[in-house]
């Protein structure tokens, strides 16, 4: 025989009054089912409170209250057991529940004798008060404040200033416990619903925001994977495996970053900057695309018509950043990416192309792309030249500070060499770099 074990479900009498509804877990209704959490043990405080009532009444026998709070407690219930069981909308259940708690009050007020006032109004602004953000210390404190004073203005006004005739006999004293403890349970049970709907709200905008990020993350993710391939396919062009795109990226992003570490161009290299700098990276020769392959593979020296068919393909760069990606919202990307195209192959001292420009007229980020560029072509074999011991290029680029390349920016990548050798390394193609 197997043994069955008996699974009891514990706590289930309190999950159903207080507890989330089970159909929290359903996307399309999570945001309703941590409204309706609260209003389950709003109602259920309600309930409680006029079913004492009940009691009280009955034991004195006034029928007028008698018959008012078995309504009470047939509508709480079954306000309970829709909001558990019925999926919907969060609006009409928080313009029912601050319709029902304002005109509520007005008749238990009645009921007790009292005459209406303004002190009403503090019932809704209580309610409103749950619908400021919770950003900041100080509109948390007002949020805080609106919530707590508005519910004690409520209970003194109504209890301490205000004459009342009841419709009913009872002894004084038990007519103003029954007034006090009916204001103080109904407002317990609003800061209570408060509360939790404030907790609701703040949870929901954190798990939004979250979302927001996550997704925007995932888009980037994929938004660089696309870029990565496109100028793989066309650095394969050359006789590339397309690494170069990867390891040019990597120095370029070692690159910028050791410059924000050592504090150089702070006015530029802002979080935006950088961030676009680097994701820019892999389209710096996507103009090649336009370059014939007999010019691009050709193993011998090229003619200078040649060579300015090849100069073209930074401003034929530019044109289809410019075209091919009109669309993307973020004109700062657009920008960077288009200046690092067609400026990446210009020189400091103005030996560059395509328009010869020097020193801090070209733009940053092609400063920087042009180092990472230069590197790695020097460092990693082409179909026209075999590699070059890594130690060597760091030489060269020793020699082309302040002619080829910006000083500081060359300062800062030979900074980090041996950063920029273990990338060279491990992403190296086979068989392709020297270390010395």
């Amino acid at each position: 025989m197997h043994n069955k074990k008996k699974t009891v479900k514990k706590g289930s009498l309190t999950d159903f009054f207080v507890g989330t509804p089970s159909y929290n877990n359903d996307r399309d209704y999570a945001a309703y089912a941590a409204l309706t959490a609260p209003l389950n043990m709003f109602f259920l405080i309600c309930l409680v409170l006029h079913t004492g009532y009940l009691i009280l009444f009955s034991f004195f026998n006034i029928l007028i209250m008698q018959m008012f709070d078995l309504v009470g407690v047939f509508f709480y219930a079954t306000f309970i057991i829709l909001l558990k069981y019925f999926k919907g909308s969060w609006l009409p259940c928080t313009l029912l529940t601050i319709g029902e708690l304002f005109l509520h009050q007005i008749c238990s007020v009645a009921l007790f004798g009292l005459d209406p006032g303004f002190q009403y109004l503090m019932i809704p602004l209580m309610f409103l008060s749950v619908f400021i953000s919770k950003k900041g210390k100080t509109i948390r404190l007002a949020r805080n404040a609106i919530t707590f004073l508005s519910a004690i203005a409520f209970i003194f006004l109504l209890v301490f200033f205000n004459d009342y005739d009841p419709p009913y006999v009872l002894p004084i004293y038990v007519n103003r416990a029954l007034l006090i403890v009916n204001c103080v349970t109904s407002f317990l049970a609003t800061a209570i619903y408060s509360g939790r709907i404030v907790t609701s709200i703040d949870t929901k905008r954190s798990e939004l925001n979250l979302s927001v990020d996550q997704k925007s993350a995932t888009i980037e993710q994929m938004q660089n994977k696309i870029i990565i391939s496109f100028a793989n396919i066309i650095e394969a062009r050359d006789g590339s495996t397309g690494k170069h795109v990867i390891r040019t990226s990597e120095y370029v992003q070692a690159l910028t970053l050791e410059l924000v570490r050592e504090g150089k161009y702070s006015d530029i290299l802002d979080d935006r900057y950088v961030r676009n700098t680097i994701l820019s990276a892999p389209l710096h020769d996507i103009g090649k695309i336009t370059v014939p392959d007999a010019i691009l593979l050709k193993p011998g020296r090229l003619t200078d018509e040649e060579f300015n068919t090849i100069k073209n393909h930074t401003i034929n760069g530019k044109k289809i950043i410019a075209e091919s990606m009109a669309d993307i919202e973020s004109e700062d990307f657009l920008n960077i990416a288009k200046e690092v195209a067609l400026y990446h192959h210009e020189c400091w001292d103005g030996s560059g192309y395509p328009y010869g420009i020097q020193g801090e007229n070209i733009p940053l980020c092609a400063r920087i792309m042009t180092i990472a560029d230069v590197f790695d072509a020097l460092a990693a074999k082409r179909v026209y030249k075999a590699a070059m011991p890594i130690a060597e290029v760091f030489d060269l680029i020793r020699s082309y500070r302040g002619k080829k390349f910006d000083p500081v920016v060359t300062d800062a990548f030979l900074a980090i060499e041996p950063q920029i050798t273990e990338i060279a390394t491990d992403l190296a193609d086979q068989e392709e770099v020297t270390i010395s």
